[in-house]
């Protein structure tokens, strides 16, 4: 069913994933940004300790920041920007591709790992990281399988693997390490449970090491208040096709936010058309399973055991036995609010569903051949088998139906940013006192406020969510003091000073939903519809008090290289070279 040895069909994968990713962005490939969202970039992204993790706010976006503010200071954003979202189409369909020996089940498991409402979802919502972890998984379940089986370099792969996994944040790497101990636990090559654990230390060991650049900082450094229960229900997997919650999550999609949802998902026609799909190539693939001789590991089964953990970890919380046990987790844990967008364990289940659909394109092509149909008849069912995955998922092409378009800030943007530079050390708020904005240059789209990557310094904003009929709090103490002030009609400007911002931005092109005015702040400079002011009184810059520690989490990325590079030079020299 699945590849053996060397011989793959990685370079198809990766030309069919290139063409998947030219058809759905389309017109959004021109020059300047997408800025929607949770799609924020920016010119350059400075390097700074919200880059790197140690400002003592939550790490979301570490260590994938770093990367991005490493590219950007050799490219522009915006190239950078479309360089890593085609790469997410390249990279989940050359991986799913190059399980496969035929052609025909490398290209249906290309287009269904890189077309599907999963990545349409979550790109929809900006949530690039997710999607490059995505992209990750397949080389990382090969890259699992072939330490499992003590291939050469198998160790140096795993540790690379990891590594790169890691890089793309938090959520990829916990999503990888979903698929790494179902690659390492499922039974298929005769070992007992207790060797598999024995042999798990590694991975595990290797997976704690590369993702300390987040998990370090969050532990140690981040603020350590309860999350907002309300969290949970806002953010837990629901229905975006008629079928309900379960047909939808099984079909890739059930994301919680109804604004990024596709219009193609809501006809119940292609709903059920989807879902049959769905069910038709993973009867096939369990049906070549088992009538395989030997139950031996294959990558199906080991991606299935993790795509049924990730489907019953998306469902859990929509569930009414699961509500209340996943807001003990998110509220009482450490760590536990990774549950809280419980939809994007989806991931393993949705490139289930490309392997069985690479295993039931395979199946068919060879039962075609053996009947001797003619070729129109072949070329039509293959063409059928390779296209359901775009037939069944239209929306996403050409940008969403144009919905993802480029932009460019506007000059006063960066001309205000080098301004802000120059000033003496301390804060900067920024208002209207909201976290998203909408942009007439930006099509008046929601996006997230884009000031906290235009700056180096540390900037104050309110980090409350706001949702259709209610509001998830922040986690930051300084934002909510702000807030809380605004609510009440108290001193604003003792609020900013109390919590550390010497500089407030204004920008006047935005709604004021608080109705506050800077009267009381001493005016700086303006620039178009910025406006930046000084916050009035001594503001004394605070003494960085934190550990010096705080560094340490970085370590584990430079240690990670070293340690997967000095695996794969010492397995070199063992492998004899042969000459032509």
């Amino acid at each position: 069913m699945f590849r053996k040895g060397t011989e793959t069909n990685t370079a198809l994968g990766a030309a069919l994933g290139l063409l998947c990713g030219l058809l759905a962005l389309g017109p959004a490939l021109k020059p300047g940004y997408l800025l929607f969202y949770d799609m924020v970039f920016v010119p350059k992204l400075a390097w700074s300790e919200r880059t790197l993790g140690t400002d003592g706010s939550v790490p979301r976006a570490v260590p994938g920041d770093l990367v991005v503010a490493t590219l950007s200071h050799l490219a522009p954003g915006w190239v950078v920007q479309k360089v890593l979202l085609l790469l997410v189409f390249v990279g989940a369909a050359a991986g799913a591709a190059s399980f496969f020996r035929s052609r025909v089940g490398a290209s249906a498991a290309a287009v269904a790992a890189a077309w599907n409402p999963y990545v349409g979802e979550r790109l929809a919502i900006g949530h690039w990281g997710f999607l490059l972890g995505y992209a990750c998984l397949p080389f990382l379940l090969q890259a699992v399988i072939a330490y499992r089986r003590d291939e050469p370099r198998g160790r140096a792969r795993l540790l690379l693997w990891t590594l790169l996994t890691a890089l793309t944040g938090s959520t990829g790497a916990v999503i990888g390490l979903l698929v790494t101990a179902a690659a390492l636990l499922v039974p298929g090559d005769g070992l007992p449970m207790r060797d598999r654990l024995r042999r798990s230390v590694l991975p595990i060991a290797a997976f704690i090491v590369a993702n300390s650049a987040w998990w370090y900082p969050f532990l140690f450094l981040a603020p350590r208040d309860a999350a907002d229960p309300a969290g949970v229900e806002a953010f837990m997997s629901r229905a975006d096709t008629p079928l309900g919650l379960v047909p939808s999550v099984l079909t890739g999609g059930g994301i919680w936010n109804r604004g990024v949802w596709f219009a193609d998902r809501s006809s119940l026609v292609v709903a059920l058309a989807a879902l049959l799909c769905v069910v038709c190539v993973l009867g096939v693939a369990v049906y070549r399973w088992r009538q395989q001789r030997t139950r031996a590991l294959t990558p199906f089964t080991a991606m299935a055991a993790a795509g049924v953990v990730g489907l019953v970890l998306a469902c859990l919380s929509a569930l009414p036995a699961g509500t209340g046990l996943v807001t003990w987790i998110v509220t009482t844990l450490p760590g536990g609010g990774l549950l809280r967008d419980s939809q994007k364990f989806v991931a393993p289940w949705v490139l289930t569903i490309a392997l069985a659909a690479g295993c039931a394109a395979q199946f068919l092509a060879r039962q075609v051949d053996r009947a001797g149909a003619a070729l129109a008849v072949r070329v039509l069912l293959v063409g059928a088998a390779l296209l359901w995955p775009i037939a069944t998922f239209a929306g996403m092409a050409l940008g969403a139906g144009g919905r993802w378009q480029a932009a460019h800030y506007p000059e006063s943007f960066s001309r205000m940013a080098s301004t802000i530079e120059q000033l003496p050390p301390g804060r900067v708020a920024v208002f209207p006192w909201n976290l998203y904005r909408r942009y007439t240059w930006d099509g008046n789209v929601v996006a997230l406020d884009p000031w906290q990557r235009l700056v180096s310094r540390e900037v104050l904003v309110n980090d409350d969510l706001p949702l259709s009929g209610q509001t998830v709090k922040g986690e930051s103490a300084d934002a909510a003091r702000v807030t809380d002030a605004l609510r009440s009609g108290a001193d604003v400007s003792a609020a900013l000073r109390a919590s550390g911002a010497r500089y407030v931005l204004v920008q006047t092109d935005q709604p004021n939903t608080h109705t506050w005015r800077p009267d009381a702040l001493t005016p700086i400079g303006r620039d178009g519809a910025l406006r930046l002011y000084r916050v009035p009184g001594t503001v004394e810059v605070a003494q960085d008090e934190r550990p010096a520690t705080r560094w340490l989490g970085l370590v584990g990325i430079p240690l990670m290289v070293a340690a997967a590079a000095v695996e794969y030079l010492r397995v070199s020299r063992r492998i004899p070279r042969t000459r032509a």
